[in-house]
């Protein structure tokens, strides 16, 4: 038997599909390069604080000239006092050379260090006098990229092709959000239309890479615009019954400031979080909708639209409960230690209840519950309408 050889991670690609992933690639291209010009034409040019004496540069520990320490009262095991340090500076200004620092291990900043330690010097270094350095954090830059690219690994090992896929779309909307959304929002542009177009960027670039640029394809990005369009109206009923708006955040007061002289727009500011955190799942509940309809109806061609209809909405009421309770519970994680805080403060339920900071963390659950929930009709109807109209591509089509 003949041999062929075969990339494991990459495979054959038709000719076809790579004419559809070159004009994705230089689309996401062009997008960049807009945003890059733009970003060059609408620097940020206020800061509520001009750290510009300050610089956080990298340096290793060679060696503790002394210390001072004894355990915390408590079972953490944590060490409290000072150690006298020499630093060689691995970057900034003083590159090169080996400084002495004091590094203060205090309760709420506690970074013990040792010989061959990386760390983040903060250099405070006013004109005509002389810089002051201290200890900010580790340094966690290599570890960063380390685990995403164990991440990205086996991303790329398990999902093979489409797993390389998917975290090209992840870089796409990491970078649409930090060159793109936050710069727009920041300059006063119109938070709404920001979100929105992001939702668009994203959609569109994230499913054709998954699925390339296929009439599944358009089906799923139809049901992403349409089912966040529906969640848009229920966002507007839920925070007047709540009486929420992005004044509610925490990082208001300074925000404030910031829109002064921007002209940021703080109000519609939670409205771009809350869609931005559930669009996501609106995505994976209409990918993984669409995909076993189509594929019903490429093995079974003559069954009929409510056969379609009924076995949609029975794959979707299974995955609905289990993709909210994963939202709700992730929203529950990351907001466990301040719930914490706000019981040893012995906070009242409804004083607990009625809180900005529990108001919004209830709002991001139940949007993103609801985005996932209203997706599946929205996905069912459409793919049963044009599977019963223009009828299933077939598996070479969808899955080479």
């Amino acid at each position: 038997m003949k041999k062929t050889s075969r990339n494991l991670l990459i495979p054959n690609i038709p000719k076809k599909k790579l004419l559809a992933y070159t004009l994705i690639a230089a689309a996401a291209l062009a997008v960049f390069l807009f945003l890059w010009l733009w970003n060059s034409s609408h620097p940020v040019d206020y800061l509520i604080y001009d750290s510009q004496t300050i610089s956080y540069d990298k340096g290793k520990v060679v060696e503790v000239l002394n210390e001072e320490l004894q355990k915390e009262n408590d079972t953490s095991g944590r060490m409290l006092g000072t150690q006298r340090i020499l630093v060689q500076m691995k970057s900034g200004a003083q590159k090169g050379r080996q400084i002495e620092i004091n590094n203060v291990l205090s309760t709420a900043h506690n970074i013990p260090l040792s010989p061959g330690d990386s760390i983040i010097v903060k250099v405070d270094a006013p004109e005509n006098a002389e810089p002051f350095y201290s200890v900010y954090n580790y340094d966690r830059t290599g570890g960063t990229i380390l685990i995403s690219i164990i991440f990205l690994l086996f991303l790329v090992f398990v999902g093979k092709s489409k797993g390389l896929r998917s975290a090209l779309g992840i870089a796409f909307t990491l970078l649409l959000i930090l060159f793109g959304l936050l710069p727009m929002l920041y300059h006063g542009y119109s938070p709404v239309l920001c979100c929105f177009g992001t939702i668009l960027l994203t959609s569109t670039v994230c499913l054709s890479l998954l699925s390339g640029i296929t009439q599944r394809t358009l089906i799923n990005l139809a049901s992403v615009l349409l089912g966040t369009g529906a969640v848009s109206l229920f966002y507007l009923l839920f925070t007047a019954l709540l009486n929420l708006s992005g004044y509610n955040y925490e990082e208001a007061e300074e925000l404030l400031v910031v829109s002064q002289n921007t002209g940021l727009g703080i109000g519609e500011l939670l409205f771009v979080g809350v869609m931005v955190s559930s669009l996501g799942a609106v995505m994976d509940m209409t990918m993984s909708l669409s995909s076993p309809l189509f594929e019903m109806k490429s093995l079974k061609p003559e069954i009929k639209a409510r056969e379609l209809i009924d076995s949609g909405f029975r794959i979707g009421r299974d995955m609905s409960g289990t993709m909210s309770q994963t939202l709700i519970l992730a929203f529950i994680g990351s907001s466990l230690t301040a719930m914490l805080v706000l019981r040893s403060y012995g906070v009242h339920f409804n004083q607990f209840l009625s809180s900005d900071y529990m108001a919004i963390e209830i709002l991001h659950g139940i949007i993103g519950g609801m985005s996932v929930i209203l997706s599946i009709p929205v996905t069912v109807l459409l793919s049963t309408w044009f599977l019963c109209k223009h009828g299933a591509p077939s598996r070479k089509e969808r899955y080479s």
